[in-house]
Parts: C-alpha cells; sequence; structure tokens
C-alpha cells in the first residue's frame, strides 16, 4: 500500500539557478537518481509539487515538469485524490523483454541491401503513419525562404540550430547529458559507426560486440581492423561477466542497451552500472546505440546508458531514419567532451564534408514546430496493435507454421512451429510468400 503522510520533507536535492541545465530538468535528474539509488523506493510518497516549490523556492511549473517527466518514463505514478508516488515496477523490470522457451541461434542477421520497401522489413518504420502533410508543408516553407539561408559549405558538424534541437530532445527524452557542442550531425547512422570507430580504435584493438548483433556494427569493425570479440547475449542484455573474463583488453564496447538488436532484451541496471565501472577502470570506451529508443511496446521509456555515466566514457548515436523514413539520410552522435570534437570534425570532413543543408533544415523546423513529437506519439499508439495483426497473420495465412516468442517494438522473434524444412512447404503453399523471408530470418 502506498505511504500516507500529510506532509512530506525531501531532503538533498539543490537547485542552482546559475547552472547551464533548467531547473526543472534538475529536479528530474536529482529525483530519477534518488530512485535509482533506493533514496526513494517503490511506493514512497513524494511531496505535493505545491509544497516543494516552496521549499525549494521555486515555480511549482517547474516541479510539476519534473514529476511530469518522470512520470512519463514510468519512474512515478499520480494517483487522484492520493498524491504522487514512486512506481512500485521501475522501468528496469517492465522493459525485460518476454522470456523465450528457445535459444536463438548465434547467426548474424544480414543486412538487407533493397530499395523496394516491404512488410516486416528490419529497421523500416511505419510509413502509412508518417506525417506526410507536415513534413510537406515545412519543406515548402523552408524552400521559400531558402535566400536567407547559408547555402555554401557549412561546418561539417551540422547545422548549428539542428544541434541545439536535438540536444535539447535527448535531454529530456532520453536524459542524455549533453550540449550542443558535443552532437554531431552525421549522413546516415552508418556513417556515425564508421566516424566512431575511425576515430577511438587502431588496427588490431579489440571490440566487444553482441552475439548476435547488428551487422552495420560488425561491417564497421571489421573495416577498421578491429578485433571482434563476441559477447552472448542473457535475458538482462549482454553478458558483462563473460566479456570482462575472456576479452579483459577490450578498447570498445558496442551495445544496444535500451532494446538489444535483434533479440529486444534490455540492458538491467545492475548491468549498466556494472559496465560504467569497468569502462572507467580500463579506459575503454563504450559506444551506445539508441537506435530506436523512441518508441516502446512494452513499458515505459527507459533512460539512456549515457545518462548515467560520469566519467566520459559513452558515445551516444541515435539515427531519424528508423523514426521518420530511411531515405532521410540524418543521424546523430554526441561526444563524452567537447574536447572530442575537433578530432572527429576533421574526419568528418574527410568523409563527406557535410551532410545535406537542405534536409537539416528541413528537419529542424520540423523539430522546432512540434511536429517530431507528435510523430511520435502518434506511432506510439500505432505501435501497441502490431502484436495483434501478426499473430493473425500467423493464424490466417500461415496456418500456425509459427509461433511468436515475443515481440519488442521494431521486430517479433518468430520461430517455426516445427521442423526447419517446413519453410519451404509454406513458400509453396502461400503465394504471398515473398515477404515471408523477413519474418523467417
Amino acid at each position: 500500500m502506498p505511504k500516507e503522510s500529510p506532509e512530506i520533507n525531501l531532503a538533498g536535492i539543490k537547485l542552482l539557478k546559475k547552472s547551464s541545465a533548467s531547473l526543472y530538468m534538475q529536479v528530474y535528474e536529482q529525483l530519477r537518481k534518488m530512485i535509482l539509488d533506493k533514496r526513494l523506493r517503490p511506493g514512497d510518497r513524494l511531496p505535493a509539487s505545491r509544497n516543494l516549490a516552496k521549499d525549494l523556492s521555486v515555480s511549482r511549473v517547474i516541479i510539476s515538469q519534473g514529476y511530469e517527466q518522470l512520470m512519463m518514463e514510468g519512474y512515478l505514478v499520480g494517483k487522484t485524490g492520493s498524491g504522487t508516488f514512486v512506481a512500485e515496477t521501475l522501468p528496469d523490470h517492465l522493459l525485460n523483454a518476454t522470456k523465450m522457451d528457445v535459444v536463438a541461434e548465434k547467426n548474424s542477421v544480414p543486412v538487407l541491401h533493397k530499395t523496394e520497401l516491404v512488410p516486416f522489413q528490419i529497421g523500416t518504420p511505419s510509413l502509412d503513419s508518417f506525417s506526410y502533410k507536415n513534413w510537406f508543408n515545412t519543406s515548402n516553407s523552408i524552400l521559400k525562404e531558402l535566400k536567407k539561408f547559408h547555402l555554401g559549405y557549412d561546418d561539417p558538424l551540422g547545422y548549428w540550430p539542428l544541434r541545439k534541437a536535438i540536444a535539447s530532445y535527448l535531454r529530456v527524452s532520453r536524459a542524455v547529458k549533453c550540449e550542443a557542442e558535443q552532437v554531431i550531425v552525421v549522413t546516415g547512422s552508418q556513417q556515425g559507426l564508421n566516424l566512431i570507430v575511425e576515430c577511438l580504435l587502431k588496427k588490431g584493438e579489440q571490440a566487444w560486440m553482441e552475439d548476435p548483433g547488428y551487422p552495420g556494427a560488425k561491417i564497421s569493425l571489421d573495416h577498421a581492423g578491429a578485433t571482434i570479440c563476441p559477447i552472448p547475449i542473457e535475458k538482462d542484455g549482454l553478458d558483462i561477466a563473460y566479456a570482462i573474463k575472456h576479452f579483459p583488453d577490450a578498447r570498445l564496447a558496442y551495445i544496444t542497451p535500451s532494446h538489444q538488436f535483434p533479440l529486444g532484451y534490455t540492458l538491467s541496471h545492475a548491468k549498466r552500472m556494472q559496465l560504467l565501472e569497468w569502462a572507467k577502470r580500463k579506459k575503454m570506451w563504450i559506444l551506445e546505440d539508441d537506435y530506436d529508443s523512441e518508441f516502446r511496446y512494452e513499458g515505459s521509456p527507459l533512460a539512456s546508458l549515457q545518462g548515467l555515466d560520469n566519467d566520459g566514457r559513452v558515445i551516444y548515436s541515435g539515427t531519424f531514419s528508423k523514426v521518420l523514413f530511411p531515405g532521410l539520410r540524418l543521424a546523430y552522435i554526441v561526444l563524452p567532451s567537447e574536447e572530442m570534437v575537433e578530432t572527429f570534425k576533421i574526419i568528418k570532413e574527410n568523409l563527406d564534408r557535410q551532410s545535406p543543408v537542405i534536409d537539416q533544415l528541413i528537419l529542424c523546423r520540423f523539430i522546432e514546430e512540434g511536429h517530431f513529437l507528435r510523430h511520435i506519439r502518434k506511432n506510439a499508439f500505432a505501435i501497441c496493435r502490431t502484436p495483434e495483426n501478426i499473430d493473425w497473420l500467423i493464424e490466417r495465412i500461415f496456418k500456425r507454421s509459427f509461433q511468436r516468442k515475443h515481440f519488442s517494438v521494431r521486430h517479433a522473434f518468430i520461430m517455426l512451429a516445427k521442423e526447419k524444412n517446413e519453410y519451404e512447404k509454406i513458400t509453396r503453399r502461400n503465394k504471398k510468400t515473398k515477404y515471408l523471408r523477413h519474418i523467417y530470418q
């Protein structure tokens, strides 16, 4: 039962009005840390926003905004007439993928070199629900004002207002600790991976790689001449103990902690802290690929690994291609410090001089006008129907020859119900199974 208390004093929150972080983000981050450090336990009641605002000598709006962000991420729950409480089940427990009763084969998923967009294609958002009208209107407004923009060679790091918009979005939605100066706009997430690996790894140095894992990361590491160290995946994410035991001298770890590709597991908080501690001790870099964190099917959003890093060991990577549409070849990386930026800038400039400036202008305004967040909210609701649609497909079209083991946002993990050669029988039976390979893989 929630703890009832007419008046609660919460010690330990200190707001710095001269800090670069907004006051409500300071409230959010400090309360979140108290929950993660177990100072605040599940079921604990928080002070009323009015009382806490009075104690901290700030506006009630600031406290309310901090509470709302924690509620959105699943750390707090509000109960009408009772108050605000720490959630009984925190995001770490909610987000672990459903148990599977089979062991996944350790084969890398092949990269799909396709121009045609087909159902079940990995890494492709639902284009049916894309905000075409808003994108069209935003593009038109930019093109009408094109004269006022600088259309010559620009900063290789990206269009400055877009970098500011990305930093602002990441601070609020993903709890990433960053300023615009740390953000680099890249031409697709693959270029971001290549850039990071080229700047941080020397030929022959070891790199932890999830197994199974994202083929694009393996390509980048292979291209750089790194020694790839395959690390198995457990139900709570990367097997950190195995990695430390077998490859203690690795220079870099590539990881998808929020939603492991392709199995869908979430790296637990305990393993996150273990990984960060090891990286600090060994001065190892962590490449956090947060490729589709905007959308969740089960549970509430989990804050980024980078947001827990206090020692500057995590490079954060994200993309717009999997949120908006693949043809938009724009992504971003966030470096741990501004001191690293110059090295990355030189390499980025040598790669392609700069990412397409007009696309950056359009995307920046799309974010600034609120269309991006509305698009995310709209698609988040649509995702909830996807598992039922897949179940219908399996039962009605493929006659239960497949079983859905679990569903995790971007992909379902589906296994053949019988022996492997059943695939050929299904293909012959169903004329429309040219798309089946995307499930089967």
